[in-house]
């Protein structure tokens, strides 16, 4: 441990995120995404954290999860999935193998002998609910007598795993402001409508990255903003899809055009003037 202020100790603390295990918990139970300057601060009220990583392929998650994990200074370490596909007689079965678990593990374990040999004892502040880190939990605690806390997510975290840890801290679930499905919808079409000024044209991955990040202040939470997306274009087709060829890279791309007719007849654009040579037409984002 090291000196601070006023002759008082200050823990470091050691993060170790299990991703997919927070992530999908937090949008299976409760439709929202993770707010990882949250566990930052979680971390910092038991001391200085000295190491923060976050494992997943990340491949599989929106591109705005690792920018998040920068900005919160939370280093991204990469584990592609490896898929194999496997033949059953007549069916073919494809096999899904995650390594974040065992690398995270065995990242752990390297921090924990690594305090040893110095004589330190250190905060490890586990973000998962998963059971499998029992026998991790188990090494941290009493092989190398590390204080060990569970942040998993409510509902999802193994009670054996808080056992065999000692102690939980879950996340906490902020609260999301009840949204309409009118108003959520509204404010996606009014944005795309606005045309993304960095870009020259729309896709709908896009469009949910720009309708999850908070700058845009798009209402609700991750779970209903990606339901009113499908809604728009699936069901009613105020979003309709079309192939373009890109005019820098020449490749054909899927791009994502509004229809205004039919975002004003669900009542999108109630408040929006539209020139009459404007009606009919297709509104292309393009800037």
């Amino acid at each position: 441990m090291t000196l601070a202020s006023g002759n008082q100790m200050t823990n470091e603390v050691a993060v170790f995120i299990d991703v997919e295990n927070l992530r999908y918990g937090l949008l299976n139970s409760y439709g929202i995404e993770p707010d990882f300057q949250a566990v930052v601060q979680k971390a910092q009220k038991y001391g200085r954290p000295s190491i923060m990583r976050a494992y997943a392929d990340f491949s599989e998650h929106p591109t705005t999860l690792s920018r998040q994990l920068q900005i919160a200074g939370i280093e991204g370490i990469n584990i592609p999935v490896k898929r194999t596909v496997v033949q059953r007689g007549v069916t073919k079965v494809e096999r899904v193998k995650n390594a974040a678990d065992m690398v995270l593990a065995l990242d752990a374990l390297v921090e924990a002998l690594t305090a040893d040999n110095q004589g330190k004892t250190k905060v490890f502040l586990i973000i998962t609910g998963d059971r499998d880190y029992v026998r991790l939990v188990t090494l941290l605690r009493n092989r190398f007598g590390q204080r060990v806390i569970i942040a998993g997510v409510p509902g999802n975290i193994s009670r054996d795993l808080v056992d065999a840890a000692g102690q939980e801290d879950p996340i906490e679930i902020p609260e999301v402001p009840r949204v309409s499905m009118q108003s959520l919808k509204g404010a996606i079409v009014a944005m795309v409508k606005r045309g993304p000024s960095p870009l020259r044209f729309w896709s709908l991955k896009i469009i949910d990255e720009w309708c999850q990040d908070g700058r845009q202040k798009i209402p609700g939470t991750a779970k209903e903003k990606r339901d009113a997306i499908n809604a728009l274009l699936i069901s009613e087709g105020v979003f309709i899809q079309q192939k373009r060829t890109d005019e820098k890279t020449g490749r054909t791309v899927t791009e994502t055009v509004l229809d205004e007719d039919r975002a004003q007849s669900y009542g999108y654009l109630a408040d929006e003037k539209i020139a009459p040579h404007e009606r009919g037409a297709k509104h292309n984002t393009q800037t």
